[in-house]
């Protein structure tokens, strides 16, 4: 057993249900030694692409061999799969339903099995709660330090969603879209500084934003940098440019929804 696993956690249990309790104490039966780490509990209900959006944020800042436990899961108890996924650094455990469509995109090498040994099951298998008696002991028993592929057979037919695309309207301007509204307001965009430069081949930086009819022409290098109530563009932490107010949730302020096109014109 490794010395120091690390098991994460995400979710759409939220935090005033037992859900997420009973799934800790099966990881913690499979793996004793096991630190678990919650990445989120309030994803939307069944909302995958957020799901997909708030592993991809963090999955990278683990250590080697951390197992992210990733449970979305709409159509538990039907004849979708259960996964493990395996990049160069990191386990996946989740429901086969494109939760883990931006790991598959951002990482060079993966290989997914899907889940068969059924003898490492907590029983008897609630049809409803997969996340307790299917995915917990499989993670738990993986970080543990058993051997990914004594739990299924390779598949390569797992499901995934393109991410949405960025596309280039004009030589010095991009269409994307709204990929996430975080906690503070910030609307997240799905377009990064290497896609701009994959389209327009040079660096630019935004000179001008256009969202729901309105234009942003403020650019800043952090949220404080603004007046109050002054929307601008940023770089955020997340690699993605964001667009924020200093204090007020840009997302009320400039009416934005998750979804929205947004148009990048770029100096």
């Amino acid at each position: 057993m490794p010395d120091n696993p690390i098991i994460t956690f995400t979710s759409d249990f939220g935090s005033r249900e037992h859900y997420v309790g009973a799934v800790k104490g099966v990881l913690l039966g499979a793996c004793p030694n096991a630190t678990i780490v919650d990445i989120s509990h309030d994803v939307g209900s069944h909302d995958l692409l957020e799901a997909a959006f708030v592993v991809a944020a963090a999955y990278p800042f683990y250590p080697t061999r951390t197992v992210h436990l990733v449970v979305v899961d709409p159509t538990v108890g039907s004849n979708r799969r259960g996964i493990i996924a395996c990049t160069e650094s990191a386990y996946f455990v989740a429901p086969d339903n494109g939760v883990l469509s931006l790991v598959y995109a951002n990482e060079p090498a993966v290989r997914v099995i899907v889940i068969e040994a059924d003898h490492y099951f907590r029983k008897p298998v609630s049809a409803t709660f997969h996340a307790r008696d299917v995915f917990a002991p499989v993670a738990g028993r993986l970080a543990g330090g058993t051997e990914f592929e004594n739990f299924g057979s390779p598949i390569t037919d797992y499901v995934k969603f393109a991410p949405p695309p960025v596309h280039k309207l004009a030589d010095n301007k991009v269409e994307g879209i709204v990929l996430h509204i975080d906690k503070f307001g910030n609307a997240i965009t799905n377009i990064t500084p290497e896609e701009v430069r994959r389209l327009m081949g040079r660096e630019a930086r935004p000179a001008l934003v256009r969202i729901n009819g309105k234009e942003i022409k403020a650019y800043r290098r952090y949220y404080a940098e603004s007046n109050a109530d002054e929307p601008f563009s940023l770089l955020g932490s997340t690699g993605y440019y964001e667009i924020a107010a200093s204090k007020t949730p840009a997302a009320r302020l400039l009416e934005i929804r998750r979804g929205n096109k947004v148009e990048v014109e770029f100096q």
